[in-house]
């Protein structure tokens, strides 16, 4: 997955797998992706895209945390979500609450929902759930908050459908660079 900042704070998402596209081999050829966008409901940039409430301190595998809810505006475009179908998009609006912990402000668990079916597309429901954990990467001494687990349970085209996954072997890509100024050797 990369992460970069666009021209004017726009955030830029790509998912890599094993497989390159077109993504074949996925029960009823359906691939499901994007887990990690869920996260970026919190993200500058897309928090005015949702209602964000707080609903107070509660406790996450013995952690206090801070489950806050949200809930895709009906008055902003959604950038978060959809299903493409023949080449056409079809943004799924989404509502859940997220598990933050009180002391790092880390997201440890998300839960999300379409807030309606879409009967154009036969998307009945869907339900999403994300855990994230710390991920270390000795060689750039950082550590990373990333997907661990992620389930998705959909009713879609007259079928219900479960995916679960997990993330493992994460890679990080780094570019550094410097400056050096060339010099030119000066006779005496």
């Amino acid at each position: 997955m990369v992460s970069e900042a666009k021209p004017g704070g726009a955030v830029s998402i790509e998912e890599y797998r094993a497989d390159k596209p077109p993504q074949t081999g996925y029960p009823d050829d359906i691939a499901s992706t994007g887990f990690i966008t869920l996260a970026l409901v919190f993200h500058p940039e897309m928090q005015p895209d949702f209602d964000l409430d707080c609903e107070g301190q509660t406790d996450w595998r013995g952690q206090p945390s801070w489950l806050v809810h949200f809930r895709q505006r009906r008055d902003r475009a959604n950038r978060m979500h959809g299903y493409m179908l023949g080449g056409q998009l079809f943004p799924v609006d989404l509502k859940g609450r997220a598990w933050i912990t009180a002391d790092k402000f880390q997201i440890v668990r998300i839960e999300a929902d379409m807030v309606k079916p879409m009967p154009e597309i036969q998307l009945l429901s869907e339900h999403q759930t994300v855990e994230y954990g710390p991920v270390p990467f000795p060689t750039k001494n950082t550590t990373l908050w990333l997907p661990k687990t992620a389930e998705i349970y959909f009713d879609f085209r007259k079928h219900r459908y479960h995916r679960r996954h997990s993330f493992d072997h994460f890679l990080l890509f780094s570019v550094d660079t410097e400056d050096k100024p060339k010099t030119t050797a000066v006779n005496p």
